[in-house]
């Protein structure tokens, strides 16, 4: 089940048991936590009927009799364990045998949270699989860089803000897959504009900061469409803002574009579907891909990658300290337009 039809469910009442939040991205589990400190208990009676617990500092009888209790004035309590990774009790056979009978028979009016960020649980545990039958077990896994101007555009809509593909795109671009961060500069937009605003690369600019001209998007559309004055103005503006677009950003970003040029020079389907799915793209960006696939020849593409690889490694090892990262740029730009 995906994690806002999850944290629907929990704003709209529709509790569980057992929530058992486990994979390696934090962010969803986080909402889906929120939702439920939110929920659960009203704000006068969280000091009797809200239990915080962590990991390291617990074990599975100290949860299991806080689950046990039965809440004070209230239809219902919950039991959070956060940091649940920390807990011995996932590798104690004797441990899980106590978490499977609980979770058998589990008290109505409790809702016992499990928060397991960043690792897996073993889901061929008993305890585990049956948790999850009585209950809730959701897996959180990271977004892919491919899926990622998708998943900002849905999250956006969620916030009453529509993206169009170009904006996704350079968020996406600009700031990476912490989802966590990605989430604060949409909230930041949602309280700055009016509900329903179609978000445009002034507001980007404007509220983020992110310049809807000299970022990282725009240098690799630049490069390409061969315009070398562009390229060469946004090289300019980087290493004028190195804090902006550090070597380190840069490159494997454009590392990955013209990964994805060399995967669109072998496609036999080049229709803006089939072409999205095979370079795991969105299909906003296709024409883009198709346009650098014109422009360059995949022998080319190829040398290319040794251009970006020698200006990674001439960075990591420098000894010459009025290198910069803004001159390492400009060279590898310059043999890849020439």
């Amino acid at each position: 089940m995906p994690h806002r039809q999850i944290v629907r469910n929990i704003t709209s009442g529709k509790l569980s048991p057992i929530y058992v939040l486990h994979g390696e991205e934090p962010f969803f589990i986080t909402e889906i936590v929120q939702a439920l400190l939110d929920t659960v208990v009203a704000e006068g009676f969280k000091d009797f009927n809200e239990t915080v617990l962590y990991g390291r500092d617990t074990d599975v009888d100290e949860v299991l009799a806080a689950a046990r209790r039965f809440p004070m004035m209230a239809d219902r309590q919950l039991v959070l364990v956060k940091e649940a990774h920390d807990m011995r009790m996932w590798k104690r056979k004797d441990d899980m045998a106590k978490l499977a009978a609980y979770a058998e028979d589990p008290v109505p009016s409790t809702v016992l949270v499990f928060a397991h960020p960043h690792k897996k649980v073993d889901s061929r545990l008993k305890a585990v699989k049956t948790m999850s039958r009585q209950g809730t077990l959701f897996l959180s896994d990271k977004v892919r860089d491919h899926k990622l101007p998708q998943w900002i555009a849905g999250y956006a809509e969620g916030k009453g803000l529509q993206l169009d593909g170009r904006v996704s795109q350079l968020l996406a671009e600009s700031l990476g897959n912490n989802l966590q961060k990605v989430a604060n500069e949409l909230t930041k937009l949602q309280i700055l504009l009016p509900e329903g605003t179609k978000v445009t690369t002034d507001h980007v600019e404007q509220h983020i900061g992110i310049s809807k001209d000299y970022n990282v998007f725009e240098l690799q559309r630049a490069l390409g469409n061969k315009d070398i004055e562009r390229a060469n103005r946004i090289v300019q503006y980087f290493e004028a803002n190195p804090k902006n677009a550090p070597l380190a950003m840069v490159v494997p970003v454009l590392h990955a574009y013209f990964a994805r040029v060399l995967v669109y020079q072998t496609l036999q389907d080049r229709s803006e579907g089939a072409a999205a799915k095979a370079m795991r793209c969105s299909p906003y960006a296709v024409r883009d891909y198709a346009r650098a696939a014109s422009a360059f020849s995949p022998a080319k593409v190829e040398r290319i990658f040794g251009y970006l690889r020698d200006a990674d490694k001439k960075a990591k090892g420098r000894f010459n300290a009025t290198t910069t990262d803004g001159m390492l740029l400009r060279e590898a730009v310059f043999k890849i337009l020439h």
